[in-house]
């Protein structure tokens, strides 16, 4: 008796041990990628400048996807406005935002639909002392999504 009783708290110990080393050591966007696959990403016209106009990534048999920041002059430390344009049936899509040629965090915002084909968030960009960023704004719906890329100073 004394003996089966040993052997279910050190499996109950196992078992705990384990959780916690795969909580520390196993990321969580690998367990989101193995559930959900890999996101397809498509890209905006490499001549298209979100600093003047927003930029459309064209998603086959989906939809397109229009990206629009404002102000226009994408400052960092002050409020933006991340607006999404869509002929897309969604409820919501989510935006990813993260430098690539710095680790500047990684920074996940919803994107809430305010009209039948129109989504927005609102957020803040963390300021370099290096300046220079190039930044991604990733788009996603499911495991697809529009990938666009915009320059701070």
């Amino acid at each position: 008796m004394k003996n089966s009783k040993f052997f279910k708290i050190l499996l109950l110990e196992i078992i705990a041990v384990a959780g916690v080393l795969v909580y520390f050591f196993v990321d969580s966007a690998d367990i989101y990628k193995l559930f959900m696959g890999e996101t397809e990403f498509f890209q905006q016209s490499p001549t298209c400048d979100l600093h003047l106009s927003s930029c459309k990534a064209d998603i086959p048999k989906l939809g397109t996807l229009e990206f629009d920041i404002e102000p226009k002059s994408i400052p960092l430390m002050k409020k933006l406005t991340f607006t999404i344009k869509t002929n897309i049936d969604a409820d919501e899509f989510d935006l990813h935002i993260y430098a690539t040629n710095m680790n500047m965090g990684y920074h996940s915002f919803t994107l809430k639909k305010i009209s039948p084909k129109t989504f927005q968030a609102t957020g803040i960009l963390p300021t370099c002392t290096v300046g220079g960023m190039i930044w991604n704004a990733e788009v996603v719906s499911g495991n697809r999504g529009g990938l666009f890329t915009f320059k701070t100073k």
